[in-house]
């Protein structure tokens, strides 16, 4: 005998009525502006084109699958055409797109405050609008729902990490960032990150600012090249993301900031080839290069090598550091799943060549992992002690570069910190 479904109470049926007028409402109100045009004013809305005419199907879907108010009852098939025209809405992109897909989102979660979805279509429209805030509550709101979407984690970090840039860069200058600030560009940087505009109004008036910098201060200025370097690491994550988890084996992406906070305030070695180390209980980190043997503790695993085979080897973080794209891409496919439990994105995979991270050129396609690890480390500069441990092992350009920065050396270490 089958168990009756329990119905829904009084007042329930009076919200879900409420909310169901409420989702026709703001449709037909969308709609209505189309035919309106932007001289009835409001913000900006998409031109016409396949997105538009795209997210005008699912609005008409939505409405004729909505029922008559005096049954009204969400089933399924509403709820999912309801997402839907919400998901259309982001892909559209406008802004007065993107508010309707907040308010879509928001109809949703009145109809089903648990629905991992509709907090995931809450985030992405309020990302794409730059309220970074609420975005990135919606994204923990859905974790926190049970959400084992592979893109809610990344998106989240990304956020994060976008929100890092941005308060490190107007903290580098807060003289020229202030309200009353001699630099123009810095004003209007500090009043767009402020008013949680849009990513690429912000990007736009980034950029302008860190040109005033430049011209004001000089490229060599290391207040000026810390604001490019947040400037550039703001820019790649908008414009390429975190890599998605199944690129990473299923593991967590590790980005610069990430990297920067697993390191800070622990002694750290970088140990050149395979062999025996003695000395690894004397240090928090101790990072090993390319090929290493089983049962060697590695905090920290750089691979430069293509043909590395210690991919299934037990390591913390595993940095692979190759160029181009393409060839890092094929290298990161080679983690073991298990084997680590962090993997660089694609922030770390050339740090010497990269001007918005170290920028250290001069040293050719080919460095060695050991070195690149060592000068990412060097630069990243939070490590009370930075040792290196076989240093012989490199080419002599390298061994010059340490020996020149040593400030302490012994027969097989040589310490940089």
């Amino acid at each position: 005998m089958k168990t009756p479904r329990s119905r829904p109470s009084r007042r329930a049926r009076a919200e879900q009525t409420l909310a169901l007028a409420e989702c026709a409402r703001v449709c037909t109100g969308y709609l209505a502006g189309l035919t309106a045009g932007e001289d009835a004013g409001g913000p900006p809305s998409v031109g016409p084109g396949p997105a538009r005419t795209a997210l005008v199907a699912a609005l008409g879907a939505m409405l004729g699958t909505a029922p008559p108010p005096r049954r009204a009852a969400v089933g399924g098939e509403l709820f999912d055409t309801l997402l839907r025209a919400g998901e259309r809405a982001v892909e559209a992109g406008g802004e007065r797109e993107l508010l309707l897909a907040v308010e879509l989102a928001d109809k949703a979660l009145a109809l089903r405050g648990k629905s991992r979805a509709a907090w995931r279509l809450r985030a992405h429209a309020l990302d794409a609008l730059g309220r970074t805030e609420a975005a990135v509550a919606a994204y923990e709101r859905q974790l926190a729902l049970g959400s084992t979407h592979p893109e809610t984690p990344v998106l989240l970090a990304a956020l994060r990490e976008r929100q890092e840039c941005l308060a490190a860069a107007l903290g580098l200058f807060p003289e020229d960032t202030a309200a009353g600030g001699a630099a123009a560009a810095g004003r209007e940087f500090a009043a767009a990150v402020g008013a949680e505009a849009p990513p690429d109004v912000v990007r736009e008036a980034f950029t302008a600012y860190v040109g005033e910098q430049v011209d004001r201060y000089g490229a060599g200025d290391a207040r000026v090249r810390e604001l490019a370097a947040r400037y550039g690491a703001y820019c790649r994550i908008l414009d390429e993301g975190r890599m998605a988890d199944p690129l990473l084996a299923g593991v967590r992406p590790v980005g610069v900031a990430d990297f920067r906070a697993h390191v800070a305030g622990k002694t750290a070695c970088v140990v050149v080839g395979p062999g025996r180390f003695e000395a690894a209980g004397d240090y928090e980190l101790v990072v090993r290069c390319d090929d290493f043997r089983g049962g060697e503790r590695a905090d920290v695993h750089a691979v430069a090598d293509p043909g590395c085979e210690s991919w299934h080897r037990p390591a913390g973080v595993r940095l692979v550091f190759a160029d181009p794209g393409e060839t890092w891409r094929a290298a990161v496919r080679r983690a073991v799943p298990g084997a680590q439990d962090g993997l660089g994105d694609v922030s770390l995979r050339r740090p010497l060549q990269d001007p918005a991270l170290l920028g250290d050129g001069g040293w050719g396609p080919e460095t060695s992992a050991a070195f690149t690890v060592l000068r990412l480390l060097d630069h990243l500069d939070v490590s009370p002690r930075l040792d290196v441990h076989g240093a012989g092992r490199l080419r002599p350009d390298v061994g010059r570069w340490i020996v020149s920065r040593a400030k302490d050396r012994t027969k097989t270490r040589t310490a940089l910190r």
